[in-house]
């Protein structure tokens, strides 16, 4: 077993396993590592654009509370789900903004087959019908994946309104291609920002762009400001560690007045 997975299993306290009882329950727990871009920022911030691996990944999330996005994130459940004997291999994903900038992760076995999408902060795994349908409901939104022509369609439904979040492709992705998307992913324009998504409690969802902060569970949403104390409410929501969140926080003032200063 990699590493990674042994960090894993040992870090959460579960037994590997390959029934679809496994599946869900690994996609459950997983799903409690945050998606954040915090520790790809600081990363770009030095001129690098080395890939966080899976044992990397996992060290760090078991030593600061880490996490990743989306590329760390399927990279490192395809190695923890592999563990267990399950078929596991990415998905190239195409959004409004972009095609090749998301992934997600088919997994197969005896168990049947399913979608994890922890970039997409899906909490837990979802199995595809014989007609290749899958679906998930979290608190006031419904998650739905419909097969298409090359691969599945993702829509959400929240407040009785419907929209079309992604298309992932079926075919194999060889890994060349899954890195070379990866590290194009360092000139996203999404890493001039600090963002974190995890799931919340009774199945919301948190997330945190810069100073605003937006916890969502069924009783609705509420926006908190954090500008004052980031680190702090950084660490009390996500779990991330203080040292982190604060190296991020200096580098984006630091990014912003360089910008203020290009343009005045």
């Amino acid at each position: 077993m990699e590493k990674a997975a042994e960090v894993f299993f040992e870090h959460f306290g579960l037994i590997p396993g390959n029934s679809a009882a496994d599946i869900y329950k690994i996609g459950e727990v997983f799903a409690e590592i945050p998606w954040e871009n915090l520790t790809k920022f600081l990363l770009k911030a030095t001129g690098s654009n080395n890939p966080r691996l899976a044992e990397e990944v996992m060290s760090d999330h078991v030593h600061s509370g880490t996490g990743g996005t989306c590329y760390s994130l399927t990279e490192t459940l395809g190695c923890i789900v592999s563990a267990c004997g399950f078929s596991a291999r990415p998905l190239t994903g195409h959004m409004n903004h972009g095609r090749n900038i998301h992934c997600a992760l088919l997994v197969e076995g005896k168990a049947g087959r399913f979608i994890l999408d922890p970039g997409y902060v899906v909490p837990g795994a979802v199995k595809l019908s014989d007609s290749g349908i899958g679906e998930i409901e979290t608190a006031g939104r419904k998650m739905i994946w419909t097969p298409v022509s090359g691969g599945w369609q993702l829509f959400t439904i929240e407040n009785q309104q419907k929209q079309l979040r992604y298309k992932l492709d079926s075919r194999i992705l060889s890994r060349t291609e899954f890195l070379k998307y990866w590290i194009e992913s360092f000139e996203s324009s999404g890493l001039n920002s600090l963002y974190l998504n995890r799931t919340g409690s009774l199945g919301g969802r948190v997330s945190a762009h810069n100073e605003n902060l937006r916890i969502i569970g069924d009783s609705g949403k509420k926006n908190l400001k954090i500008k004052s104390d980031y680190s702090k409410k950084i660490k009390e929501t996500f779990g991330i560690s203080t040292d982190i969140s604060n190296a991020a926080w200096v580098e984006l003032q630091k990014q912003r007045e360089n910008r203020n200063n290009v343009s005045s």
